[in-house]
């Protein structure tokens, strides 16, 4: 942890200056004794977990970058057909296989855009705190009421249910996303709780 703090905070740890306390869970990612640390914290348990999040998150990120690549090379490519460094076939290749890419990535998008990857529980407050993917590739989390989350077999059966089942709130017509065959849930009783 000591190792951890003195990269983040290198001057502060010379100059002998109390670290703020978020800095002790600011990247919580990086190792495991900061997450612990983290969770200790707030006294949160986890619950649910998503192994493949990263591979959906990066799924996202990508499905932009080939939207700009594809805004950038379109306009240029017609710029070079005007002054005759490239054939008109070059350009319809060059647009269809740019937008055929973006229509794949927003296909697949559609699937892992807003995906649970973990739900945590806090038995003191009675909270959900749920962090999932958005739209542009970031991690958002979410703290939810227990009585908020509305219970899975009140939901009506849809054909998505295959792919993952939805997660709805009463206060937000927002849904999330869960996947119970490949999700883990780490703890059943909790689990039933919010359910």
């Amino acid at each position: 942890m000591y190792n951890l703090l003195t990269k983040l905070y290198p001057k502060a740890i010379r100059l002998g200056i109390n670290l703020p306390k978020y800095a002790l869970y600011r990247n919580v990612h990086t190792t495991s004794a900061t997450f612990q640390f983290y969770q200790d914290e707030t006294k949160y348990k986890t619950i649910y977990k998503f192994p493949y999040i990263k591979q959906f998150v990066l799924m996202d990120r990508i499905k932009l970058y080939q939207t700009s690549v594809t805004a950038l090379c379109a306009p240029f490519s017609i710029i070079l057909h005007q002054l005759d460094y490239i054939s008109g076939d070059v350009v319809g290749f060059i647009w269809a296989l740019g937008f055929s890419m973006c229509l794949t990535l927003y296909s697949v998008g559609f699937l892992t855009t807003k995906h649970v990857g973990f739900i945590y529980y806090n038995e003191e407050e009675n909270l959900v705190k749920v962090a999932y993917g958005d739209f542009w590739g970031r991690r958002k989390e979410i703290e939810i009421p227990v009585k908020d989350i509305v219970p899975l077999s009140d939901l009506p059966v849809s054909w998505t249910d295959g792919l993952f089942i939805k997660f709805k709130r009463f206060s937000t017509p927002e849904v999330l996303r869960l996947n119970f065959r490949f999700g883990v849930v780490v703890d059943k009783e909790l689990m039933k709780k919010i359910q």
